[in-house]
């Protein structure tokens, strides 16, 4: 995690309580409006009250007819509450120009460059302000700050350290001093800072978070935990502590924990958002009916909803409900590679593998021209080739090949089927062993493997790399009959019967050949 990250969003707070301007004081009884005056003393009395009136446009007006410096303070005063920035710089630097209210145009210059991010320029005037006002503490403060943002992190450690001592309560001062820390990586000095601005400002919740965020750094999620509890103990509705502490248990796979956090959070705030990441939690522990009330509430679904509102039906075995709410996620969209793939599943567990093999076909007809989803292109391959239409299966494979001739899963599609019919023998063991070099902990290459090399005359190796597969993986029942296969090859009927069953009981609709093969040796 970059510094920078974790200093820039917590120093908004500071920067920008330190540039707003306080209204004066607005009367709660509206007198009837005067008529407009050619002289300007009575124009900046209309002009000041429309501007406490918040009156914005009228105020600009009246301050326009005033030939006054005060009149141009105004009006940049004015453009910088609406956060119209280059306007409120036009009056800012006519009255430079003027050299006219010089100190006040140039505060004002300041805060109107950091609200703006141009920080060089923020930093360059602000120092011009400290070096008239040396003693002025809150101005320096501010210029640390911005040092900060900047990441001119001992620039910003030499004004803090100076600034110790010299203010009733130094709590923002080492509040300050503790983003240097960061900022040079010192987690210890950070921690130390933090501790001793709770001790002297002890509900100042954002000193909790931070403090937090450094034992997370420094792997103490334990001490984490109890900074972000004692910032909702002090400010229960607290968003940040919420969040903060949500993201400790998701990082800590305390996931049940981190769902009564957001469900909390999402009571303060039914931000969909929220409601999101809840219900990636609720997918995740398998509260699929609450994950599809959280779902069904959001009232403006994206592309991404309507893909997590079909795992849900999915995972409720509602799957007609699934495909009407996938097909709501186009290709094109982010999500079109992760959708296909579970909509082929869902036509396939509903035994319309055409159907599946078909929706395959146009997504990788729209994803291998952009060299993009070869997960597609291998799902297809091989439900060609489960549907008896290897040839077709070992035209995706080879097309993927092309694009990258060491793609681990095209190079064990090419060389298992190889190996299953007979042919090229050493080729299809070269391509496999370079697969299982890129992926030696795959099951199915395993097999692959232990199949080449059955076919290869070589038993025993074989039998070995099967039982690595069968460890790895226990519920195949390809894999199952392949042992069985090799077993019986070698005289152990057995062994090979007890395998075939297994086969047998894993598979859905158990093939013909399989059921001979177990009937021959009950026989």
């Amino acid at each position: 995690m970059h510094v920078s990250r974790t200093i820039k969003p917590i120093l908004s707070l500071i920067l920008f309580s330190m540039i707003a301007f306080g209204c004066a004081h607005v009367s709660s009884e509206k007198p009837a409006a005067a008529p407009e005056s050619t002289n300007p003393y009575l124009n900046m009395i209309l002009a000041r009250y429309e501007e406490n009136q918040g009156n914005w446009t009228k105020a600009l007006e009246l301050y326009a007819k005033i030939d006054d410096p005060f009149a141009l303070l105004a009006q940049a005063r004015i453009y910088f509450i609406l956060n119209q920035q280059d306007n409120a710089l036009k009056y800012v630097d006519r009255l430079i120009e003027s050299r006219n209210l010089v100190d006040e145009a140039l505060e004002l210059r300041t805060k109107i460059y950091a609200r703006k991010g141009d920080w060089n320029q923020a930093i360059k005037d602000t120092e011009s302000l400290a070096k008239k006002y040396p003693d002025n503490i809150q101005l320096k403060l501010f210029l640390a700050n911005l040092k900060i943002i900047v990441s001119d992190f001992k620039g910003a450690e030499k004004i803090l350290r100076s600034l110790i001592g010299k203010d009733g309560n130094d709590s923002m001062i080492l509040y300050a001093l503790s983003k240097t820390c960061l900022g040079n990586k010192d987690l210890a000095c950070a921690q130390e800072t933090l501790r001793k601005v709770i001790e002297l400002s002890p509900n100042f919740t954002p000193a909790y978070l931070d403090l937090g965020k450094v034992y997370e750094l420094s792997k103490e999620m334990g001490k984490a935990e109890s900074a972000y509890k004692k910032c909702l103990e002090i400010e229960p509705s607290s968003v940040e502590g919420l969040v903060a502490l949500t993201d400790l248990y998701i990082s800590t796979k305390r996931y049940k924990d981190a769902a009564e956090q957001l469900i909390k959070l999402k009571q303060l705030n039914d931000d969909a958002q929220i409601v999101r990441k809840l219900v990636l939690l609720q997918l995740q522990q398998g509260k699929f009916e609450d994950a599809l009330a959280n779902l069904l509430a959001i009232k403006e679904m994206t592309v991404e909803d309507s893909y997590y509102l079909g795992i849900t039906y999915t995972k409720l075995d509602r799957l007609e409900d699934a495909l009407d709410t996938l097909s709501e996620v186009p290709l094109t969209s982010g999500l079109g590679c992760e959708t296909v793939m579970l909509k082929a599943s869902i036509l396939k567990e509903l035994g319309r593998g055409k159907e599946a093999i078909d929706a395959l076909n146009t997504a990788w007809d729209y994803f291998s021209p952009k060299g993009a989803c070869k997960e597609v292109g291998y799902l297809l391959a091989t439900e060609l080739d489960t549907a008896g239409r290897r040839d077709e299966g070992m035209e995706v494979a080879q097309k993927i090949l092309k694009d990258n001739p060491h793609d681990p899963i095209a190079l064990n599609m090419v060389g298992y089927v190889w190996a299953d019919r007979g042919i090229n023998l050493d080729k299809a063991y070269t391509m496999i062993k370079e697969a299982l070099q890129a992926k030696p902990d795959d099951p199915y290459i395993l097999d692959s493997m232990a199949w080449v090399c059955y076919k290869q005359g070589k038993s025993e190796k074989a039998i070995e790399y099967l039982r690595k597969a069968l460890k790895k993986l226990d519920t195949d029942p390809t894999i199952h009959e392949h042992m069985g296969d090799i077993l019986k090859s070698m005289g152990k009927k057995k062994k090979a019967l007890e395998h075939y069953r297994k086969s047998s009981s894993l598979s859905k609709n158990p093939q013909d050949a399989l059921k001979e093969k177990i009937n021959e040796l009950l026989e």
